[in-house]
């Protein structure tokens, strides 16, 4: 970057690096990265690109647009990721939110009856599942669970800085069978569980940096819905609700797995912006 860059010039070659790399929305991606660097806000930033770069602002920047280039996640360079109407902070070792499960939040609201009990969040990450349930429903309880240590940090720092921590308790665990709740504790149970088969392709942002228990399930994809759904129904009481995020092209075999069991009633699939099924919700029998 020359030593007389401008606020323009940098986002100019920024832009040009990313899209040689292969990024998409380069520009705006260019300019998040700036703005991270400034502490300036995108308006803020638009408003001053004849504005010059100090040495150090420059060399940070060249930074983080080249590690960027290298498929380095948006949101880890940054340490935050928006999610509904707040922002969670992430780092290496959490699973990065992503807008499609903004939608399983949403439905689990609709869903959830705080006087059943306990909201159940499998496969915490960033927190952003529990700490959407507990913002969208102050009056409920909500219980994080991951098997990341690393995770579970992080979800518990995002829950104090939104102001949600005395609303949602985290504990430690792989997917329901160590939880310390009864049926009669447990209102529903939400999970955007791993489904990735292990020869699926995925982006290298993913693959080489997030977390691979988070995103990769197994050979088939469908290793995570085996375990969630019968463990489900052997917490849920009758009526009460599992919410699931779907994989791309997985309805038809979960749906499957939840007709074998008996134990579920009718499962209800909606898709997310780009038409794609991606929330299912199922009650519990009545009658299994």
């Amino acid at each position: 970057m020359p030593d007389d860059a401008t606020v323009g010039s940098a986002l100019r070659d920024a832009e040009q690096s990313l899209e040689t790399a292969g990024i998409e929305g380069a520009r705006l991606e260019a300019t998040l990265l700036l703005g991270h660097v400034l502490g300036h806000s995108r308006a803020q930033l638009l408003a001053a690109l004849s504005d010059p770069l100090t040495d150090e602002q420059a060399a940070d920047f060249s930074q983080l647009t080249a590690r960027r280039a290298d498929r380095e996640p948006l949101q880890y360079l940054r340490g935050r990721a928006p999610f509904l109407d707040f922002e969670l902070e992430v780092h290496p070792g959490v699973f990065i939110p992503r807008p499609e499960t903004e939608g399983l939040v949403e439905r689990a609201l609709e869903l959830w009856n705080p006087t059943d009990g306990w909201a159940v969040d499998v496969g915490t990450g960033s927190g952003a599942i529990a700490i959407g349930l507990a913002r969208g429903k102050p009056e409920g309880r909500v219980l994080a669970v991951d098997h990341s240590p690393i995770a579970l940090k992080a979800a518990a720092h995002n829950a104090d800085r939104l102001g949600v921590h005395n609303r949602i308790a985290f504990g430690r665990g792989n997917f329901l069978r160590a939880l310390d709740l009864s049926g009669d504790d447990i209102g529903i149970i939400v999970s955007n569980p791993p489904y990735a088969a292990d020869d699926d392709e995925v982006d290298p942002e993913v693959r080489h940096h997030e977390p691979r228990k988070a995103w990769a399930s197994g050979p088939t994809g469908m290793e995570a819905y085996e375990r969630i759904i019968p463990e489900a129904a052997a917490l849920l009481r009758p009526g009460r609700s599992l919410v699931l995020e779907l994989g791309y092209g997985q309805e038809a075999s979960v749906r499957s797995l939840i007709w074998t069991s008996r134990d579920w009633e009718e499962p209800h699939v909606e898709p997310d912006y780009q038409a794609i099924p991606r929330v299912l919700a199922v009650a519990r029998a009545r009658d299994s």
